[in-house]
């Protein structure tokens, strides 16, 4: 392997193994929902790692959860123990989905 291409390799972004979608609901009187991408390689591990998270409080809840597929962290570019957090939602029941939380979004 030449310089150039060893460069190249140690340059390369290690992307998770294993990692994990995690919902969680909030227990606000106007409840809300926060995705999270975490590259962990048990579920256990991903909701220990968003506990501390500042979008999470006590009592808050867990409301889906599912493994990312290697196309999913590789689309993500999600890296080992990264936890990202993609927005807070609030229920629009007019609309009848949850909705961006727009003074967050601007």
């Amino acid at each position: 392997m030449d310089r150039t291409a060893a460069h190249i390799r140690a340059m390369a972004i290690e992307l998770a193994k294993q990692a994990w979608f995690v919902r969680i609901q909030t227990k606000e009187a106007k409840p809300a929902v926060v995705d999270f991408a975490v590259g962990k390689a048990t579920l256990q591990e991903a909701v220990g790692a968003i506990l501390h998270r500042p979008e999470v409080d006590l009592g808050d809840q867990v409301t889906m959860t599912s493994q990312l597929t290697a196309i999913e962290i590789s689309s993500y570019r999600l890296r080992p123990d990264e936890v990202r957090a993609y927005g807070r939602r609030f229920y629009n029941p007019a609309a009848g989905r949850w909705l961006l939380d727009h003074a967050v979004a601007k």
